[in-house]
């Protein structure tokens, strides 16, 4: 039996999670990446293109019986789907142009700064950002943020669909993180640096 992807994942703390958009089994592997050490200890923030806020709670919910100690989500653009009553108004923040890469960032950090607890972030997802801002922008728009979240002790994992980009593309990005998981029809592919080894 294969181990769990985070086991396989050692001390990488950016990943970026390749799954094409027809694949199951994101969701899962999205959650398992944002669980920590402790669920119920862990400061969870998304930053979503594309679900709205109670999908990213949902999601975490089909897998946990509690709440995370603290959760945000920051959405990005137009998002479809309604609010939910269940969600704190105050754990919702909006950054409308795509493209405010400037303010994603800041609302990122506003969330990670001076916290105690674990902290996950999920960035849902690179292949909608690619679709607002070039490819060198959003390198250098990630390359600062991957050190933010460094730096604050966070654990990230950002959503990337392999299908929807050429090789170059994706190489490119995967220059950032510290590993990568591939999901398709079988387990999960995970390769780690230095270099990328595959486990």
């Amino acid at each position: 039996m294969t181990a769990p992807i985070t086991e396989r994942l050692g001390d990488a703390t950016t990943v970026l999670l390749g799954a094409p958009s027809m694949t199951g089994g994101a969701d899962d592997a999205c959650v398992d990446l944002l669980s920590g050490n402790d669920p119920a200890e862990t400061s969870v923030l998304w930053v979503s293109f594309t679900k709205p806020p109670a999908d990213c709670l949902a999601q975490w919910r089909d897998q946990h019986e509690a709440d995370p100690a603290q959760f945000g989500v920051v959405v990005v653009g137009e998002t479809v789907g309604g609010g939910d009553a269940d969600i704190n108004p105050n754990a919702v923040q909006r950054v409308s142009n795509p493209s405010d890469l400037t303010g994603i960032g800041i609302t990122v950090g506003e969330f990670i700064s001076g916290r105690d607890e674990d902290i996950t972030v999920c960035f849902d997802s690179l292949t909608a950002l690619l679709q607002y801002v070039d490819l060198e922008t959003a390198y250098e728009f990630l390359h600062a943020l991957t050190g933010q979240l460094y730096s604050a002790g966070a654990v990230s994992h950002f959503h990337i669909d392999p299908s929807a980009h050429d090789r170059r593309t994706v190489d490119t990005l995967l220059s950032l993180f510290d590993a990568e998981v591939e999901l398709g029809e079988g387990e999960p592919t995970v390769r780690t640096r230095y270099p990328l080894e595959e486990s």
